[in-house]
């Protein structure tokens, strides 16, 4: 379980480091959707679970869905705080991303 930390905080890294470098551009969250996706299934893989793709589907729309909502959030701070919401929106990447992991972890490691 340890390694899978060290796992989900390289994760975290990666999605702040995607958020910082592709924040300007337009629809490379679903970037961040995509490792996110890879992340669940590789946390599956790592403790043995088998996914369905029709969970690997849902997972994807669910993470995407709530992806969306927080990059609006983002948005919205970064109209009003050009520097503190680009900050804000890699903080928030990479904050999600590894509570994501972890509780990916939890679940897959029942």
């Amino acid at each position: 379980m340890k390694s899978n930390i060290k796992l989900i905080l390289l994760y975290a890294v990666t999605a702040g480091l995607i958020a910082a470098l592709t924040s300007p551009i337009p629809g490379t969250s679903l970037l961040l959707t995509g490792l996110e996706v890879f992340m669940v299934v590789h946390l599956a893989k790592m403790n043995r679970f088998e996914l369905s793709l029709q969970n690997i589907g849902v997972s994807a729309a669910l993470i995407w869905g709530v992806s969306t909502v927080l990059k609006d959030a983002g948005v919205e701070l970064l109209r009003f705080a050009p520097v503190l919401g680009w900050g804000a929106g890699v903080i928030v990447a990479s904050l999600f991303v590894f509570f994501l992991g972890l509780l990916a972890n939890m679940y897959f490691g029942k």
